[in-house]
């Protein structure tokens, strides 16, 4: 919730008509109730003073170091979660700075004050936050990612609700390298956009480099911006994930492209060319169905999709290439429901960092003649099922138990894991952790610095591949800093009668 979406609620009702002294009086009642409820909720919300943060269009961006905490718009049920793990970076934070060796900083870039019509739902939000500190604790105290020196500590960058406010983080992000305990690097970068883009660029302009964590955007790497790696497939391994599945299937053959035309969102955009590349086939000459998306765009209307969903069944194709974000796929697949074609079978291919619809949506979903096919980070099937005959990949255990062990206030673990976001922030902060205790191992007695760090990034494969808990990742300057050994799940809703087969991005 924003301060002027609290300002403008009417909590008071108003005084019955007394006569003017009554009524002043309860003015005067009334305002210093809300001076007290303001004074009460503004530090939670919108203080901005005090913290080295800065108020923009309603939002405290800008960095910290877990107080005072980031909380998610309008989605109050969250709060306690946000509080608790921020307050459990803060404790960390302080005992390494307490501990008397050199540390460095890591920054994590992301929509810290997120809101359900964003690109960040807040509940991803609170898991990146909870996966990032994991990797920290692991890092910290004990010797999973390596030797335990240099110490890290975590400090948050909120970038807004959409990414569009990263300059004041940025800046401060940049300010922080020169600390005497420097900032050595940066995670996150959760969504691409074109302001993800410009804050990587802005990063890397100063010798910082970026790991990013669930931005798949086709160029968002190395070979677009120097020094920025990302642990996610990128959007053609997510196609060509896609290609094998229905390749091996006989029944799909004849597929429609459904694609936001929202021009900054570089997830989409790429999309959209990674499907019109590489499933031209299966596209033949079926017309395109282009929609507003209105997760980016904060003014966007409302996706609208029953004329395309009729061209849909017009085309009597089996197949829906959707290039959009989550929020627009529940829309569509909505219109989907009530379409006039219901009797022959849909299939619709969609990507995601973890899996988007519900177990309990499966009956309908099915009575409707509907799969979503989806090439995911992350298999919920992983948290079920880590032993030695799953698919999880070598480095899951390990993350599960270090979750398990460190967010405490997590019942339901394989729940909180199955969106994805805590994996693939644990696995941004431990890759950035692995190129500062490797470029520290090569030279223990100099400083540690952001150029060392970045230097590093490259030598992460062979003998020293990250071990994350989406899969044993290398990297090397033949994939511009695109993971190598990524595993991409397919996840089929409802199942399918043979489970698909699993991709892996190549291993120059």
């Amino acid at each position: 919730m924003s301060f002027r979406q609290a300002a403008g609620r009417n909590e008071f009702e108003n005084p019955p008509r007394r006569g003017a002294r009554l009524l002043l009086g309860v003015a005067g009642v009334i305002t210093v109730v809300l001076v007290a409820f303001l004074v009460v909720w503004l530090p939670d919300r919108l203080d901005c003073d005090g913290a080295d943060l800065t108020e923009r269009e309603g939002e405290c961006v800008g960095v910290t170091d877990g107080s005072p905490a980031f909380l998610p718009t309008g989605d109050d049920e969250l709060d306690d979660g946000f509080r608790a793990v921020q307050e459990l970076i803060k404790e960390e934070n302080d005992r390494v700075a307490e501990q008397g060796d050199p540390y460095v900083k890591v920054g994590l870039l992301a929509t810290l004050t997120p809101d359900d019509e964003g690109p960040q739902a807040p509940q991803r939000v609170l898991h990146a936050l909870e996966g990032a500190y994991t990797a920290q604790m692991r890092a910290n105290q004990t010797r999973q990612l390596g030797d335990p020196a240099p110490q890290i500590q975590l400090h948050l960058a909120n970038v807004g609700s959409r990414h569009e406010q990263w300059q004041p983080a940025v800046d401060r992000l940049v300010s922080m390298a020169d600390d005497t305990d420097p900032l050595v690097a940066v995670v996150g970068l959760s969504v691409s956009t074109r302001h993800s883009q410009e804050a990587a660029k802005r990063l890397a302009d100063h010798g910082i480099p970026i790991v990013a964590s669930s931005a798949s955007a086709d160029g968002l790497n190395s070979a677009s911006v120097p020094g920025l790696i990302r642990v996610t497939a990128s959007n053609t391994d997510f196609v060509t994930a896609l290609r094998q599945y229905v390749r091996d299937r006989e029944q799909l053959t004849e597929a429609i492209l459904v694609y936001d035309e929202n021009a900054p969102d570089l997830h989409v955009t790429t999309l959209t060319e990674a499907f019109r590349e590489l499933m031209a086939d299966e596209l033949g000459a079926n017309p395109d169905q282009p929609f507003q998306g209105t997760t980016v765009d904060r003014d966007a209307s409302a996706a609208l999709f029953d004329a395309a969903v009729r061209n849909i069944c017009q085309a009597e194709v089996d197949m829906v290439l959707f290039a959009g974000r989550t929020g627009d796929l529940h829309a569509f697949v909505e219109s989907l429901h009530s379409r006039s074609c219901r009797e022959e079978p849909m299939t619709v291919l969609f990507v995601e960092t973890g899996p988007v619809v519900d177990v309990d949506a499966e009956q309908r979903l099915a009575e409707n003649n509907i799969t979503i096919v989806q090439a995911s980070a992350m298999d919920p099937a992983w948290s079920r099922d880590f032993g030695p005959e799953s698919d999880a990949p070598a480095g899951f255990q390990g993350f599960f138990e270090q979750y398990d062990t460190h967010i405490g206030y997590v019942e339901d673990v394989p729940a909180a894991l199955a969106d994805g976001y805590a994996v693939a922030n644990h696995d941004a902060m431990a890759t950035a952790i692995r190129a500062i205790r490797v470029s520290h191992a090569q030279d223990p007695e100099s400083p540690m610095t952001s150029d060392r760090v970045g230097d590093a990034l490259f030598l992460l494969h062979l003998g020293n591949a990250v071990e994350a808990a989406s899969g044993t990742l290398h990297f090397t300057t033949d994939r511009q800093g695109d993971p190598g050994g990524k595993p991409v799940p397919i996840i089929e809703t409802p199942p399918g009668p043979t489970p698909p087969e699993l991709y892996t991005t190549p291993v120059p």
